[in-house]
């Protein structure tokens, strides 16, 4: 199983949306077998595969109940079917927030190693595990990261966007000591065509210094229709420029 984190400290540049979108590509379209992980307490990965619950465990209870750290569950417990028939999902809500709090609190090794370890049950059962990562550097964003050997970075024209992904790059270069798989690669987001557009994207793939995906994912309307409409990008509109888009960059990922 590969896992893959999608990460940055920037909102409103789509990371929800390339998390959920190369998960159903890989799964529906593809057919790998693909493990979706909500790592952000906003839930809204789970929200779009409609599995979202307030009371539900998910993600903390697998972090915090596991019999990895003592508790009486293995991994499956926490896995949910959803309406595709090649991904699974550990969901999130807004108890991700007090499983931090207690992550902080923890003085042992296993404090940042519980969802690499955990997911070793499920190693062979998957393809892919695919984690929508909150904005925050928090306790349960360090466990996907140490588990990840990927972290896909959307970014979008913008001082500040761009900024973003020097300061996350900076943030994983402290963690490559405990993981020292893990890299990051960029995809350009919300590309319109026009001079400054271009040269930034020119800029980003030949001076950065960052790997970045070929392919941009082109600015579209159906984005956010697809969000309002809770449904992955792909589900909701098959033919549109971003799906097609996104459709070239699981074509690099699997090339890999």
């Amino acid at each position: 199983m590969r896992t893959i984190a999608i990460m940055s400290p920037k909102g409103g540049i789509a990371k929800t949306t390339s998390a959920d979108t190369i998960a159903y590509i890989l799964g529906e379209e593809k057919g790998k077998k693909v493990l979706l992980i909500d790592a952000d307490p906003q839930g809204d990965t789970s929200k779009v595969y409609q599995r979202y619950d307030p009371e539900g465990e998910g993600l903390s209870g697998l972090l915090e109940r596991h019999r990895y750290v003592g508790g009486g569950f293995d991994t499956s417990y926490f896995i949910e079917q959803t309406d595709y028939q090649n991904i699974d999902i550990i969901t999130a809500n807004g108890y991700l927030m007090q499983t931090d709090m207690r992550l902080r609190l923890e003085r042992e090794k296993t404090q940042i190693e519980r969802l690499r370890e955990t997911l070793k049950e499920v190693d062979k059962q998957y393809d892919y595990c695919i984690c929508d990562c909150g904005r925050l550097l928090d306790m349960v964003v360090i466990n996907v990261l140490i588990a990840a050997e990927m972290v896909i970075a959307p970014v979008k024209l913008g001082g500040f966007e761009n900024e973003a992904i020097y300061n996350l790059q900076e943030q994983l270069d402290d963690l490559c000591e405990l993981n020292e798989k893990l890299h990051i690669k960029g995809i350009i987001t919300m590309r319109q065509k026009n001079k400054t557009t271009l040269e930034f994207e020119q800029w980003m793939k030949e001076q950065s210094g960052f790997k970045m995906f070929k392919t941009p994912v082109r600015r579209s309307i159906v984005v956010e229709k697809a969000s309002m409409a809770m449904k992955p990008l792909p589900a909701f509109s098959k033919n549109s420029v971003a799906v097609k888009d996104y459709r070239a960059i699981v074509e690099e990922l699997l090339g890999e």
